[in-house]
């Protein structure tokens, strides 16, 4: 028979893997800031199955279709200089540390277009160039959210 005092002992080692375990499968949140937001490689007018096709491959599409998305045609090295712009406000309230681009970027706008569902997600695609309003954190700072686009 295990003592009492063992059995706790193991119960909270048990529990402290299972937490480690589960935060180095998380994705961080600048992984998860390139893969919805970053696609250096799209030059020019990304045409109209652009959004069909990307949304499910970044794995926005799983369980439900993610309503918008922008996507930002520069280097992923481009959209972190952000970080070192002046700070701005976000239009998150729930975000701190926003910095907007000097210069308006190419991006992307996938809108989810109606009688879409999970599956067979459908979205409208909007290219422009405008300015890009990102949430920073890390040290070094690192884009962490896509705030805006104005």
């Amino acid at each position: 028979m295990i003592p009492e005092r063992s059995l706790l002992l193991l119960s909270m080692l048990a529990l402290l893997v299972l937490v480690l375990s589960q935060h180095s499968l998380a994705e961080s949140q600048e992984k998860k800031f390139k893969r919805q937001h970053v696609d250096s490689g799209q030059e020019g007018n990304p045409g109209k199955k652009y959004c069909d096709k990307i949304m499910p491959k970044r794995g926005m599409t799983k369980g439900k279709c993610k309503p918008v998305n922008t996507f930002v045609h520069e280097s992923y090295q481009t959209i972190q200089d952000i970080c070192h712009e002046a700070n701005t406000a976000c239009v998150n309230p729930d975000m701190h540390n926003c910095h907007k681009s000097s210069h308006p970027l190419r991006i992307t706008e996938c809108r989810l277009s109606g009688g879409s569902k999970p599956g067979k997600c459908r979205y409208r695609v909007k290219s422009a160039k405008k300015h890009v309003i990102v949430a920073c954190g890390g040290n070094p700072l690192k884009p962490i959210h896509l705030d805006a686009t104005k």
